[in-house]
């Protein structure tokens, strides 16, 4: 049978957590929308809590309960009290606390036999554009993403919108420092490569090429670019050619286009 969802007050505890729970990240993450939280559940995700709104129970109660399961515990709360426990200006009525452990850095590296691709961004503040890469990631086949220690977590609220649900489909490995990653990409004889506005040669058909070869992408912090750390330790600087003299591309979609091209040579 359905969970039934329990009336709550306004002042219940159960929001107060809510509202923690959206700046502090794992082990209990809280994510919002039916999207989301569907993606969690068909991922396998375990959903410890669940909240509606009165609203959000009409809209969304039918399709949501009956997939979770015997140990979510769900709740419903007035519309006001709900949408001030919420991270997003505009909720969509329904949010969940999904018990998450991140990836540990070897996995991010993929199975046995895989051809490692590996994501890294690099002092990204920007949370949108950090779950666009994770996205991206999970759309052309990478086998992990790394979010090095400086970077947003990939757990804030926007960053998880963003992401569409594809945090939960790929190892995402969190506050990983530089000299870490270096260490794990030489012990495995993965190739670190680094962007930049304007590619290391002169040959823009040499720009992107060896991406079929076990590789882990470092993104930067748009202007700022890949810290120095991470620059010298490339084995060299890769950028997608580009006609007009612009100073570069949004992250997001700078990454995007470097794993599409990935994927293809990987065909």
């Amino acid at each position: 049978m359905p969970v039934e969802p329990t009336p709550i007050p306004r002042h219940h505890p159960l929001l107060t957590e809510f509202r923690r729970a959206f700046k502090s990240g794992p082990p209990l993450v809280a994510i919002e929308g039916p999207r989301l939280i569907g993606e969690a559940i068909r991922s396998g995700f375990r959903v410890e809590r669940a909240l509606f709104s009165r609203t959000g129970l009409e809209h969304h109660g039918d399709k949501l309960l009956p997939q979770f399961s015997k140990h979510t515990t769900a709740a419903v709360a007035d519309d006001g009290p709900f949408a001030a426990a919420m991270d997003a200006e505009h909720p969509q009525g329904v949010a969940a606390l999904v018990r998450f452990t991140p990836a540990a850095l070897a996995e991010a590296f993929g199975k046995e036999g895989a051809v490692p691709l590996l994501l890294a961004a690099a002092e990204m503040q920007d949370p949108g554009n950090l779950g666009t890469l994770i996205r991206a990631a999970d759309a052309f086949g990478a086998t992990g993403f790394v979010a090095l220690a400086d970077t947003v977590s990939p757990f804030n609220p926007k960053a998880l919108r963003a992401s569409a649900g594809s945090i939960f489909h790929l190892p995402v490995v969190a506050k990983v420092t530089a000299a870490e990653l270096i260490a794990a990409c030489r012990a495995r004889n993965v190739a670190l490569l680094a962007t930049a506005a304007r590619a290391s040669g002169n040959d823009p058909n040499e720009a992107l090429s060896g991406l079929d070869r076990p590789v882990c992408i470092v993104i930067g912090q748009e202007g700022a670019g890949v810290p120095r750390e991470l620059l010298r330790a490339a084995g060299r600087t890769i950028a997608i050619p580009m006609q007009r003299s612009i100073e570069s591309l949004n992250a997001g979609a700078a990454g995007a286009i470097l794993l599409y091209e990935a994927a293809r040579q990987r065909r």
